[in-house]
């Protein structure tokens, strides 16, 4: 996922007066604009833009008012100027791998600002930090700092994800127990404001922006340039996978509870790991230590969970990274690969016996023996080792420090469209989990961007209690909602 800076926001009504209007109609008077300013643009019907415009998940299209390419941080703020000042939402793009199309603007209309152009990494291995570009993929960037001193970053495992767009709003991998989200890594970024003017934010520059770009930054200003600190790569990494077999809706639960329990109590930060419940499930991870130490640390769970045998072997940093990654780490140009899905999310800080109880009820009568390609995948995100829930709740915008699992919920097809009405079969197994536990107000994460949440939903469940300072910031620094979306922040 290469350099970030998705962060740019996304939609947006500038002026009540403008909440009927078609943007649209506006496409004439932005491209006009932004050939007067010389900003580089693909060209409505274009290959460049036909191909710009597909996005990663097929089931959620839109058309722009405008695309922009910009080289030049210049070239950004002129662009941001011209959708200001005609009334038309911005939306930065880095990977495009929103779930939910976040990058297109969610909706028609949007100025699209693709930071495709700005990918660079440069490494100051003294200092153990690196400047790295939002448009850059997650892939890329990784292969960069490791051939620039053998350095690292905590990302996440999906090689094509933009760095910008999963920067801004968490950023868990298989790091992320011993080094934290991504998010946490960001020691400063470059942001073009709503005003289209440049700043810096960070602990000691505009601070409160900076608090708000670490967990909601499309709703904020477009990033050109992220410095994060970095660390030497670790090589001799023992990655595992175990095959994982429920027989019952019971077996499931018993399995989960065990599960549950290490996370919080008992995994080390040095042993990152998932649990993949699918037609095959299985529970795989890395541990950075030696194979001893991962045998006498896994023991105990791989026996309550009724687990043996397993693959197991020892990696480099590089073929640890590809092991995940399901294909090589260096990514294409153009960036070519699509799915057709939909998917939800839960980041609960403890399950409860009876929630536990009704998601493997429903595993069991309603995935069990669906034929599409879903699966849910549990990743064990905090605990009493985890640094990602080290840090305090309300130290950056990104709320769900405490949350035990990262669960994504994900159905696709292979086979053509969605049909809509498969949408009740993971509302309904995320309800049924919500409703085992009716007083608890469940965290979700916006980078699997749940297109069936409504505004008000969004906001309750990706920012929690964070919500009203974020909106409090928003206000400051963009006040006419240049940046918006129809999940974002202030919308």
């Amino acid at each position: 996922m290469g350099n970030l800076s998705f962060l740019v926001a996304s939609l947006g009504c500038l002026l009540p007066s403008l909440s009927h209007a078609n943007p649209l109609d506006k496409r004439a008077v932005v491209d006009t604009c932004l050939s007067t300013a010389k900003v580089p643009v693909f060209t409505s019907g274009s290959g460049d833009y036909n191909q710009a415009i597909k996005p990663f998940n097929n089931r959620v299209t839109f058309k722009p008012a405008a695309y922009a390419v910009p080289q030049t941080i210049q070239q950004v703020q002129d662009a941001v100027k011209c959708g200001s000042s005609n009334g038309v939402t911005v939306t930065a793009k880095s990977g495009g791998h929103s779930y939910g199309s976040h990058g297109l603007g969610g909706e028609d209309g949007h100025l699209i600002v693709d930071m495709r152009n700005f990918n660079s990494v440069t490494v100051d291995q003294a200092a153990f930090t690196a400047n790295i570009g939002p448009g850059g993929r997650l892939g890329n960037v990784a292969t960069a700092l490791y051939n620039q001193g053998k350095q690292a970053i905590s990302h996440g495992t999906c090689p094509g994800v933009g760095v910008g767009g999963l920067t801004l709003h968490g950023g868990y991998g298989l790091s992320s127990r011993g080094r934290g989200l991504t998010l946490d890594n960001v020691l400063e970024a470059t942001v073009v404001l709503a005003n289209s003017t440049v700043v810096t934010a960070s602990t000691t520059q505009n601070s409160d922006l900076f608090w708000a770009l670490r967990g909601a930054g499309a709703a904020f200003g477009v990033v050109t340039n992220f410095k994060f600190k970095t660390y030497t790569a670790p090589e001799n990494n023992i990655v595992f996978q175990y095959g994982v077999n429920p027989s019952s809706a019971s077996s499931l639960a018993t399995m989960l509870t065990a599960l549950q329990d290490f996370t919080i109590n008992s995994q080390p930060d040095n042993l990152n790991m998932r649990l993949f419940l699918a037609s095959q499930t299985t529970l795989s991870g890395v541990y950075y230590g030696s194979r001893s130490d991962f045998d006498k640390v896994m023991a105990p769970l791989l026996s309550k969970m009724g687990l043996s045998g397993g693959q197991i072997s020892t990696n480099t940093w590089l073929n640890t990274l590809s092991n995940f990654a399901y294909g090589p780490l260096q990514q294409a140009v153009p960036y070519d690969t699509h799915e057709t899905f939909f998917s939800k999310s839960l980041m609960p800080d403890y399950l409860s016996p009876a929630a536990i109880t009704a998601l493997s009820n429903y595993w069991n009568a309603n995935a069990r023996y669906n034929s599409r390609a879903w699966y849910l995948l549990f990743d064990c995100h905090g605990g009493n080792s985890s640094a990602v829930s080290k840090v305090a709740t309300d130290a950056t915008s990104y709320a769900h420090r405490n949350a035990t699992f990262k669960m994504q919920f994900y159905d696709r097809t292979y086979n053509g469209n969605y049909d809509p009405s498969w949408m009740s079969f993971l509302n309904g197994w995320v309800k049924s989990v919500t409703d085992a536990m009716p007083t608890v107000n469940f965290g979700m994460y916006i980078n699997y961007a749940d297109t069936s949440l409504s505004k008000e939903d969004a906001h309750k469940h990706y920012w929690k209690d964070n919500y009203q300072r974020l909106s409090d910031i928003k206000a400051v620094y963009d006040p006419k909602k240049v940046f918006e979306g129809p999940q974002l922040v202030g919308s």
